[in-house]
């Protein structure tokens, strides 16, 4: 093979796809890219049998083929290159060479035979979203996934798909958050449990644009479609917990503010509590909520803010970080807390909107 690309284009295409390699792998070959020419452009693909990436580049085709290179190795090469035209070629060793006005280098490649075919995903079970869309419902739900993969059902996000609307939902037993929004062009009604690598990655991979994302699922795949790049990930296997159960269907006290004042409160008071569990205690007087945290070992905090009350004072504490994590994800300027007893879970919702809310277990006063 015999290819021509400018550098930018390629390395960008290697970043992208790059994103797929976890790490070392006990097979040499998932830490390399496939770079196979067509008509008029270069495909470049990484795959770890459980994340695929693959990228689309122009390119001048001297002469048709494939090759396999270690990615890390590549992305470094190409970072530093020139920004001129590079000359990609292999030879019948498998050998990479890589030409760039004064520059050469050789790269040991492997097989491209051996590489692993991406997983083919029907589209009988789709739809499209906007980028800004679907980057938003994720930055507003995979913080609540799980860290522990003991239990790997929790370490996913369950993305619902009913009528022209999806759901996302993310649980790690302690909080829940839940994301709605409208979809286009959906065909058919399923769910699935999508892992949180592979959205974080599909996160920082979406940009503010209303060009469409294509989704489609499969029995064991879903593939994401942006443009010339497309995302492929296997899905974790296994029944989601019945997380609705857990949203108050009432409150007996609801508490209204303007979240970015509560969001730096609770940050300042979090120093403190870090100490102490990341233990925050949110004490109601009239239209006043008081902030305070204590460590013995670094001392006190205590902040206030003007609210509009609904219902009785309430005395309750919760995990700091969990509130700065959903107060961050808002795009509204007000925030509420659904209240009922101070050993009971809180229900947070965006001021003016119905697409989010977010359910946090308390913590006890001590």
């Amino acid at each position: 093979m015999k290819a021509i690309c400018a550098r930018k284009d390629f390395y960008e295409g290697v970043q992208t796809v790059s994103r797929a390699i976890a790490g070392r792998s006990a097979l040499p070959i998932l830490n390399n890219v496939l770079i196979k020419s067509e008509d008029g452009h270069l495909r470049l693909v990484a795959f770890d049998l459980e994340l695929g990436m693959q990228s689309v580049i122009p390119a001048t085709i001297e002469t048709e083929g494939a090759l396999t290179v270690p990615a890390r190795v590549l992305a470094e090469v190409l970072a530093t290159l020139p920004d001129l035209d590079v000359v990609l070629s292999v030879d019948e060793n498998n050998s990479v060479n890589l030409k760039c006005e004064k520059s050469d280098y050789t790269i040991l490649g492997l097989p491209p035979e051996e590489f692993p075919a991406l997983p083919d995903v029907p589209d009988d079970q789709s739809f499209e979203i906007t980028q800004a869309a679907l980057r938003n419902m994720i930055k507003q739900t995979i913080f609540a996934v799980s860290p522990d993969e003991s239990r790997a059902i929790l370490t996913g996000v369950l993305l619902v798909l009913k009528g022209d609307e999806i759901r996302l939902a993310a649980t790690d037993s302690h909080r829940l958050a839940i994301r709605t929004s409208p979809v286009a062009n959906a065909k058919g009604e399923t769910s699935c449990i999508i892992p949180g690598r592979a959205l974080n990655e599909l996160g920082r991979m979406l940009g503010e644009e209303d060009t469409p994302v294509k989704v489609a699922i499969s029995e064991s795949q879903i593939k994401f479609t942006v443009g010339d790049v497309t995302m492929v990930s296997r899905l974790i296997e296994g029944q989601f917990p019945n997380y609705e159960r857990v949203i108050p269907t009432a409150c007996q006290r609801k508490l209204t503010m303007p979240a970015e004042g509560l969001l730096s409160r609770i940050r300042r008071a979090s120093i403190v509590a870090r100490e102490n569990a990341n233990r925050v205690i949110l004490k109601t007087e009239g239209d006043k909520l008081m902030v305070t945290a204590e460590s013995g070992d670094v001392g006190k905090a205590y902040e206030e803010i003007e609210i509009v009350k609904e219902g009785d004072d309430i005395e309750i504490a919760f995990n700091a970080k969990y509130l700065i994590d959903f107060l961050s994800a808002l795009d509204t300027e007000g925030v509420s807390f659904e209240l009922n007893g101070p050993l009971e879970p809180g229900l947070l919702r965006q001021v003016g909107k119905e697409d989010y809310i977010y359910v946090v277990m308390p913590m006890q006063i001590m």
